[in-house]
C-alpha cells in the first residue's frame, strides 16, 4: 500500500518544488528592479546636488556681476544660463518625484508578493509536514507488520535482483542485507533448488506472478528447509513494473506431515488388508468349530470384539507401537474387573511395561490372548473360585542384535481336566492360534499343554527394534 503511494507522493513533492523555484525567481526579479531603481535614484539625487552647488555658485556670481554696472551684457548672459539650470533642475526634481512614486509602488508590490509567497509557502509546508507525517506513520506500520511476520519478506528488481531483505531473512539465512543484494540471495537456496528458482524468474512476465518452491539453509542449525516463494510485482498507474514484493514461507513441517501422511495411508491399506484376512479367517475357522446359528453369533461376536478392542490399542498409539502389557490388560479387562495394576482376584500379572509389538501382527496376537482369557473363563482357572491365573513376561536378548519377549501363561487350581484324547474345549480355537498361526505369522516359538493342574501356555517372540 505504501509503494503504490510513493510516485503520486513524489509528483507532490515535486510540484511544490517548481512553485517554490517560480516564487523565488519572481521574488529575485523584482529585488532587482527595486535595485536599479534605487540606482535611479541616487545618480539622480547626485546629479540635484551637484545642479544645487552649480546655481549656488552661479548666484554668487551673478551677485559679484551685477554690483559692476560695465558687465551688463555678461550679466544678461548669466541670467539665461541661470534659467535654463533652473529648468534642468526642476525637470530632474520632477524625474525624481515619478522615480519615487515608482520605487514606492514597486515596493509596495514586492511586499506584496513577500506576503503572498510566505503564505503559500507556510501553506505548502504545512502541506508537505502533514504528508511526511503520514508516511512516517504508514512506514511505522509498514515496519512493525515486516518484522512481526514469520515469513522472510524481500524486495526485487526484473530478473531476481534483491534491492532489500527483512531482519528475518538475515537471521534465519545468516546472510545480511548487504550481501543478499542482486543475486546474493541465491547462496541461501540449495543446490539442487537454485534451478528452479532461476527458471521461476524466467516465467514471471507470462504469469504475471512468481511462485516456486526450493530449500533454504537455516544459519543456526545448517539444516535446509522447504519454503513457499511467492512474489508480485507492484506497478505504476500506468501498468510499468516498478519492482517486486515477495515473501518466503516455511512450508516444511506441512512437507514432512504430508509424507508422513502418505506412509499413514500404506500402512492402513495394508492394516486393512491384513485385517480382512484375518476376519475372513476367523469367519472360516468359526463356522467350522460351532454346530448351530446361535453358538456362531456368540463365537464371531467376542472374537470381533477382540479385534476391534486391538483395533482401538492401533489406532491410539500414534507413532509409537502397541505394547504387551496394554494389550494384555485390554483383553483381561474385557472379562474381568482390575484394579490400577491390572491385577485382580484370581489374577496376577508380572512383567516390564512397554514392551513393544509388531503392529502388523497386533490382531494375531490379541485373539490368541482372546481365546486364552474366555477357555481360561469358560474352563480354566478363571471357572471356580479356587482357580488362579499368572501371567508373567521379561525380555531377553537373543543374540547381539536380537531381543525375545517371554511370556509364561499358568493356571493353576483347575477342576475336571479334560481327559487325554478328549476334543478340546471352546473349539480348540486358541491352541490353533498359538501352535501354528503364531510360529507363522511372528516366527514366534511356543508351546501349549494341559498339566495336572491347569493350562501352561510358553511364547517366545521377537521385540522389534526402535525405529523399525
Amino acid at each position: 500500500m505504501a509503494s503504490s503511494n510513493a510516485p503520486a507522493q513524489d509528483n507532490e513533492r515535486s510540484n511544490l518544488l517548481d512553485e517554490n523555484e517560480q516564487l523565488r525567481t519572481a521574488l529575485e526579479s523584482a529585488l532587482e528592479d527595486n535595485a536599479n531603481l534605487a540606482d535611479d535614484r541616487d545618480r539622480l539625487l547626485q546629479r540635484v546636488a551637484v545642479l544645487v552647488r552649480e546655481l549656488q555658485s552661479a548666484k554668487q556670481t551673478g551677485d559679484l556681476i551685477a554690483a559692476a554696472s560695465s558687465l551688463r551684457e555678461r550679466d544678461r548672459s548669466d541670467e539665461l544660463v541661470r534659467s535654463a539650470e533652473s529648468e534642468e533642475l526642476q525637470v530632474a526634481f520632477e524625474e525624481l518625484q515619478v522615480l519615487a512614486e515608482e520605487l514606492e509602488v514597486a515596493n509596495t508590490s514586492l511586499e506584496q508578493a513577500n506576503d503572498e509567497l510566505e503564505a503559500r509557502v507556510e501553506a505548502r509546508t504545512s502541506e508537505v509536514n502533514a504528508i511526511n507525517a503520514a508516511l512516517c506513520r504508514t512506514e511505522l506500520r509498514l515496519k512493525t507488520l515486516l518484522d512481526g511476520m514469520p515469513q522472510l519478506v524481500w524486495r526485487s528488481r526484473d530478473g531476481g535482483r534483491w534491492t532489500w531483505s527483512s531482519p528475518q531473512w538475515e537471521a534465519f539465512t545468516g546472510l545480511s542485507i548487504d550481501y543478499s543484494r542482486d543475486l546474493g540471495w541465491i547462496e541461501a537456496l540449495h543446490p539442487d533448488d537454485r534451478n528452479v528458482a532461476a527458471e521461476a524468474w524466467e516465467r514471471v512476465e507470462q504469469q504475471g506472478y512468481l511462485s516456486f518452491e526450493a530449500r533454504i539453509r537455516n544459519a543456526q542449525t545448517g539444516k535446509y528447509r522447504y519454503f513457499q516463494t511467492r512474489a508480485s510485482p507492484v506497478r505504476t498507474p500506468e501498468g510499468n513494473v516498478l519492482e517486486w514484493l515477495g515473501t518466503s514461507t516455511d512450508i516444511d513441517d506441512i512437507i514432512r506431515l504430508q509424507e508422513q501422511q502418505a506412509v499413514l495411508m500404506d500402512e492402513l491399506q495394508h492394516r486393512t488388508r491384513n485385517l480382512m484376512a484375518v476376519v475372513q479367517a476367523v469367519m472360516t475357522r468359526t463356522l467350522r468349530g460351532t454346530h448351530s446359528l446361535d453358538d456362531f453369533r456368540r463365537c464371531i461376536e467376542a472374537r470381533m470384539g477382540a479385534l476391534a478392542r486391538a483395533q482401538g490399542l492401533l489406532s491410539r498409539r500414534g507413532v509409537h507401537r502397541v505394547t504387551f502389557d496394554a494389550l494384555l490388560r485390554e483383553e483381561l479387562g474385557a472379562h474381568l474387573d482390575l484394579d490400577a495394576d491390572g491385577n485382580a482376584t484370581q489374577v496376577t500379572l508380572k512383567g516390564p511395561s512397554g514392551v513393544p509389538l509388531e503392529s502388523s501382527l497386533v490382531q494375531t496376537f490379541a485373539l490368541a490372548f482372546h481365546e486364552l482369557v474366555t477357555n481360561a473363563v469358560k474352563y480354566g482357572a478363571l471357572s471356580s473360585q479356587t482357580g488362579h491365573l499368572a501371567v508373567c513376561w521379561h525380555v531377553a536378548s537373543a543374540d547381539q542384535k536380537t531381543e525375545q519377549l517371554h511370556v509364561d501363561w499358568r493356571e493353576t487350581g483347575v477342576v475336571n481336566l479334560p481327559a487325554p484324547g478328549d476334543k478340546p474345549r471352546g473349539g480348540g480355537y486358541g491352541r490353533e492360534l498359538i501352535e501354528r498361526a503364531l510360529p507363522y505369522q511372528m516366527g514366534a516359538q511356543t508351546s501349549f499343554a494341559f498339566l495336572s493342574d491347569g493350562v501352561h501356555c510358553t511364547i517366545k517372540v521377537d521385540v522389534p527394534q526402535s525405529g523399525t
